[in-house]
């Protein structure tokens, strides 16, 4: 009997979990900056994103299966303009022009973002558990 590949299953849906975890820690990191005006460098906080792939050839990577999903990277998100808001009593306001810069952080998409990963992340652990019970229930079928 082979048993190469018994546990795939768990492998895509652990490496699901993991993409949707690194997900949600990026989602929560721009939540908690989303009213930074200025951080180490002086400059606003921009939001973060993260990119995902999939593995569609086990022969290139020999630790991978087919299908598995992997964070490839962190993005800055340089696109959004960042909030301005005019406050000549700010003390990092603009001398000139009395405009604050404030984060590109949208809170109603980073909450959206939230609740999709939240429901990925359930989704990957759903899959995984009845991955585990078809498991358990074929050692159960060989015992008798």
């Amino acid at each position: 009997m082979n048993l190469n590949g018994i546990f795939k299953g768990m492998t895509l849906s652990g490496s699901g979990m993991a993409a949707e975890a690194a997900r949600l820690d990026v989602i929560a990191r721009n939540i908690a900056n989303a009213n930074v005006v200025a951080n180490a460098d002086g400059e606003p906080y921009r939001r973060q994103d993260v990119i995902f792939e999939t593995v569609m050839d086990e022969a290139l990577d020999r630790d991978a299966v087919k299908g598995e999903v992997r964070v490839v990277k962190t993005e800055t998100d340089f696109e959004t303009p960042l909030k301005e808001v005019y406050d000549p009593s700010h003390p990092l306001a603009d001398p000139k022009t009395g405009i604050v810069r404030y984060s590109n952080v949208n809170m109603a998409f980073e909450m959206v973002d939230l609740m999709s990963a939240s429901r990925a992340y359930e989704a990957n652990l759903k899959a995984l558990g009845a991955y585990r019970d078809m498991l358990r229930q074929a050692l159960r079928l060989l015992e008798a």
